[in-house]
């Protein structure tokens, strides 16, 4: 029978600013409830989960929680990480579009108490690769999560948590529209934010440069979908790292982007250096402005991404 263990934000977007853990839920997970607010107390309460033998762990929270326990992990279970089912109840739940949740909020958590009183819990699951960032010039410290983007995408989310956000979009979709509209004056001539000129970085993917100079737009996942039909990634075959590489000022941006978004290059996409797409098992990135991580931003610098482990998320 498994042993769960709940690591939750009672801050988050669905949790309402800390509603109680429901009775039912509170005697199935017993002691093994946390919200830690810092890493180091995250860190505190899994060695405490590994010491109850807690094997399936639950995090009730969105993208930015599911990464903090994804990166906390290792410090605490070593190389025998629990099975992870995520409650979906962030204002963005990428991963758990991916993964799989047993739902939002109340009836997600009634549905995790009654697999686990029918001892189904953690008999399915799903096994993700984990994208791992390392910054080797020590930066900061190193970070797991599921998806992280720079350049446009970067600009694109400060633009969203500044003010889309206010009229209540998720920030998947507050980044869409951000995005969307930047990229719409930009393509009618009016790129007030330069956009389109991109940043300095470079790239290198399993050694081999593919370019240096200005970039528009870099994006990293070791997700298998995104939300809303979106896939941007193509070439990819069974590797780890999908990723998306666009030059500055991409030629036929308009006339690309149906089949960018959707990873449906076209010919002159494929075998022009303005768009690229692949897999990879460890990509170099040279940022001279911050990167995005499932939501949080983090420094430039030298960035070595990789997948050298992965997780099985558990199935409703």
């Amino acid at each position: 029978m498994a042993r769960p263990g709940l690591i939750r934000n009672p801050f988050s977007h669905r949790n309402h600013g800390g509603r109680a853990v429901p009775a039912d839920a509170a005697r199935l997970f017993g002691p093994h409830v946390a919200s830690p607010d810092t890493p180091e107390k995250l860190i505190a309460a899994l060695a405490g989960f590994v010491a109850g033998g807690v094997d399936v762990l639950v995090v009730d929270g969105g993208d930015g929680t599911v990464r903090e326990v994804l990166t906390a992990l290792p410090h605490a279970y070593g190389d025998n990480p629990p099975k992870i089912a995520i409650l979906a109840g962030g204002k963005t739940n990428l991963i758990a579009a991916d993964v799989g949740t047993t739902g939002y909020g109340a009836r997600g958590m009634a549905g995790l108490v009654r697999a686990a009183h029918e001892e189904t819990l953690g008999r399915r699951t799903t096994r993700r690769p984990v994208l791992s960032l390392h910054w080797p010039d020590g930066e900061h410290t190193d970070v797991r999560g599921m998806f992280m983007g720079a350049g446009a995408f970067t600009r694109g989310t400060d633009l969203a948590n500044a003010a889309i956000h206010k009229a209540g979009f998720t920030q998947e979709i507050a980044v869409a529209l951000t995005m969307a509209g930047v990229l719409g004056r930009a393509l009618i001539g009016n790129d007030q934010h330069g956009w389109l000129a991109g940043e300095d970085f470079g790239a290198a993917v399993d050694g081999d440069a593919v370019g240096d100079g200005n970039r528009f737009l870099f994006l990293a996942t070791t997700l298998n979908r995104l939300i809303m039909g979106l896939w941007p990634f193509w070439n990819h075959g069974d590797r780890p790292l999908r990723y998306l590489d666009v030059a500055a000022n991409p030629p036929g941006l308009l006339g690309s982007l149906p089949r960018l978004m959707t990873g449906r290059p076209s010919a002159a996409m494929r075998d022009g250096d303005a768009y690229r797409s692949g897999g990879a098992e460890r990509i170099e990135l040279r940022l001279t402005r911050p990167l995005i991580m499932d939501g949080e931003t983090y420094p430039a610098g030298r960035v070595i991404l990789s997948a050298h482990d992965s997780i099985s998320f558990v199935q409703p």
